[in-house]
């Protein structure tokens, strides 16, 4: 198996990798430089890899937050929100309604004036 290689199956192991990459923290020659020069098992790779580990801590404290949420006060604020929004709806449609309606008036008085009547 070639150094190539071993790199592939490196990153293949450690998928966090790729996000790096993607997010233009480092690219892959430099993460292949580093691997050629000290290979996997070295304190190098600590910065990338110690940061699955916080995610994981990350994804159990949001795992607990949901699990601590009433659902019942949940499903009265979302209720909350929904009339409000309607609220705020009515008012624009009815504003919209007599913008039409002063608008019309206001062109059918142009062409009343236009036509001398």
């Amino acid at each position: 198996m070639t150094k190539i290689d071993k790199f592939k199956q490196f990153i293949y192991n450690h998928p966090e990798f790729i996000d790096y990459v993607k997010n233009n923290n480092t690219s892959w020659q430099s993460l292949y430089e580093l691997y050629d020069i000290y290979g996997e098992n070295t304190k190098v790779w600590d910065k990338y890899l110690n940061n699955k580990i916080s995610s994981v801590f990350d994804i159990k404290s949001l795992l607990n937050t949901i699990k601590n949420i009433d659902l019942n006060s949940l499903e009265e604020n979302i209720n909350n929100i929904q009339k409000a929004v309607g609220l705020v709806e009515e008012f624009t449609k009815s504003e919209k309604e007599e913008d039409k309606k002063e608008s019309k008036e206001v062109h059918e008085e142009k062409i009343d004036n236009l036509y001398g009547e």
